[in-house]
């Protein structure tokens, strides 16, 4: 599908002389790129290279079936765009910023709030950039995409996670405060036309005009939930300057927080704004390998001080109005639960790295099998698999549980998660 003729115009006056680069950029096929989980080891993929930007993102030579690789649906990886890894960077970095300005010698525990969190991508990014102990709430506001998000954050396994599904404005009359915000903003989409037939036909000024005033709106609330001291992180996946820079000088003129400058090595060849003087950052796909990607960082005035994250994870919110998704529970271990109780623990506990194994046996199963177990289709284990409750696993790594009665194996795999590509 080609380029709306107004977004070619457009990316002229900015680009000027690059655009014929950037145009036939747009015209390739996207790469491919994978985010390992340094909590649940296990994944290869024979011929990958390294992102630069990401200690544990890698670009593929081709594209295979992820849909059918078990390890995916065990959370040993995330599929990401290459650029979006940046994040994992970024919170590496303002985590050291916040450590430094404490006496303590090991890294002490941060709260991350991830207002526009779905399909959660950038989430788990962040988790595993951040120390343990860290709670992370990931909210959604679009319901549909919040039941995405929770799926994707408990196959991803870290337990301090609290997925909600709010308007922006509800943290900021709830008076909760975060270490760290991030804004991963909807917007027009640019950046993400050569993946996304739907992001061209969408395409319009009003929409650019449209979500530049919904990103300053969900800005304006973001920054009354950072703590002093703390960070404000502000990206999105599109092209034009009314999103982009303007949205970050806003940010610095009217909600009165300070530029950050990452200082990204050179080597790493990430372009800087356009017709600004404030450290912000563009991933260009005729520069950078990846889709298109704007950042910023910015600092809340203030003196920082550590304040240890809730223990209860259910009641991250002081006025106890924000709530976990309908049916969503901590990854915590039920304190009654005993594995011969007959009790089927949830699926978000089975797949959490603080899960723990020795409640209930194991049965391994191959590629077929588990596979077959994923489309949510009865199995036969071997024999000297006990009968009851057995957690099914695939190259060490949980997928969920079955109810062995010997002849077959009943599917407990959540229903909504099932594979159904055949």
């Amino acid at each position: 599908m080609p380029l709306p003729s107004g977004f070619i115009d457009q990316m002229r006056s900015l680009l000027g002389e690059e655009t014929d680069n950037f145009i036939h950029a747009m015209e390739l096929p996207p790469v491919t790129s994978i985010r390992m989980n340094s909590r649940k080891p296990g994944a290869s993929f024979p011929g990958a290279k390294p992102v630069k930007w990401c200690r544990c993102g890698y670009y593929l030579p081709h594209r295979p079936v992820f849909t059918l690789d078990p390890l995916l649906h065990a959370g040993a990886y995330y599929v990401q765009d290459a650029s979006s890894m940046i994040y994992h960077e970024v919170i590496c970095r303002l985590s050291e910023r916040l450590q430094q300005e404490t006496d303590c010698s090991t890294p002490l525990p941060l709260s991350l709030l991830d207002l526009c969190a779905a399909p959660g991508g950038k989430t788990t990014a962040m988790i595993d950039a951040l120390p343990d102990g860290s709670r992370i709430v990931a909210n959604e506001y679009v319901a549909k995409r919040a039941a995405i998000l929770k799926e994707n954050i408990a196959k991803w396994g870290y337990p301090d996670v609290v997925i909600t599904n709010l308007d922006s404005s509800k943290f900021v009359a709830n008076g909760d405060s975060f270490d760290i915000v991030a804004v991963d903003a909807p917007c027009s989409g640019e950046g993400m036309m050569r993946k996304e037939s739907a992001a061209i036909q969408q395409w319009s000024t009003q929409l650019i005009d449209d979500c530049a005033a919904l990103q300053k709106e969900i800005l304006a609330n973001a920054a009354e939930t950072v703590k002093p001291g703390g960070y404000l992180i502000y990206s999105t996946c599109t092209f034009n300057r009314k999103e982009n820079e303007e949205n970050a000088q806003f940010i610095v003129s009217t909600l009165g927080l300070e530029p950050v400058d990452m200082k990204f090595p050179e080597e790493w060849n990430i372009p800087n704004g356009i017709d600004t003087d404030l450290p912000v950052y563009r991933f260009m796909p005729h520069i950078t390998e990846g889709e298109g990607l704007f950042l910023s960082v910015f600092r809340k005035p203030g003196e920082w001080i550590h304040s240890k994250p809730r223990k209860k994870i259910d009641n991250v919110s002081t006025s106890k109005k924000i709530t976990p998704v309908k049916s969503y529970k901590a990854y915590r271990p039920h304190p009654n639960l005993k594995s011969n109780s007959g009790e089927v623990p949830p699926i978000e506990q089975v797949l959490s790295v603080d899960f723990d194994r020795s409640m209930f046996p194991e049965a391994e199963v191959g590629l077929q099998q588990a596979v077959s177990y994923l489309r949510r289709e009865a199995i036969t284990l071997s024999d000297d698999i006990p009968k009851g409750l057995v957690v099914i696993t695939y190259k060490g790594l949980p997928l969920g549980m079955a109810k062995n009665i010997g002849n077959r194996a009943n599917n407990l795999y959540p229903k909504n998660w099932r594979i159904l590509m055949q």
